[in-house]
């Protein structure tokens, strides 16, 4: 019941199992991977249920998972719903990780309420990105900065922002986009799908 605690003192290799259930209060949010390659997972993150049954929800306070220590494609987070962030839903500074088979809904920041990405080349598949929103500026669903995702079976949907209401990229940002339904976004200015910006 306790996921960063859990990160805290496992080593390269583990793997921490995330039974069903909500998760909220201090350690449950703002999920730090401490550079670790490990892999924080549901328990199937290939199935529906168990990922809409398995929530991380940040009750509005910070936001869900961070990785800021140059983690790489070995930093597994899989079959998560995250919700309810007020800093986004995965933040991703210098850091390349693996996000798969992800929910992640209804969560706001000031810049990438779903995903932000400042040079950072996350994989990002099979995820579902909706109804989250920025409160000032840009990207309500992923928002890449000088990154480059490889963004492969998503659905990117509901999200607003005044900019790049689906995905914003700028500073030489270059994501590879495949297979992704990007519908239903809103913007009052540029961009509803996808805005690039110098990238």
């Amino acid at each position: 019941d306790n996921i960063q605690e859990a990160i805290d003192y496992s080593s390269d290799g583990d793997f921490i199992f995330v039974f069903p259930g909500t998760y909220t209060g201090q350690r449950n949010h703002d999920i730090d991977f401490l550079g670790k390659a490990v892999t924080v997972r549901s328990i199937a993150p290939t199935d529906p249920y168990i990922v809409a049954e398995t929530i991380i929800d940040c009750n509005g306070t910070g936001g869900g998972f961070n990785f800021d220590s140059g983690e790489d494609a070995n930093s597994v987070l899989a079959g998560f719903t995250i919700t309810n962030g007020n800093e986004g839903g995965i933040y991703c500074t210098q850091s390349s990780p693996t996000i798969t088979n992800c929910v992640i809904t209804g969560n706001k920041a000031s810049e990438g309420g779903g995903i932000f990405c400042y040079n950072s080349n996350p994989v990002i598949t099979n995820c579902t990105i909706t109804g989250n929103e920025t409160i000032r500026n840009t990207g309500g669903g992923i928002c890449c900065y000088g990154s480059s995702p490889a963004i492969t079976g998503c659905t990117i949907s509901g999200n607003k922002a005044t900019r790049g209401s689906g995905i914003y990229c700028e500073f030489e940002s270059s994501p590879v986009i495949t297979n992704c339904t990007i519908t239903g976004n809103s913007t009052v200015g540029d961009g509803g799908g996808i805005f690039c910006l110098d990238s």
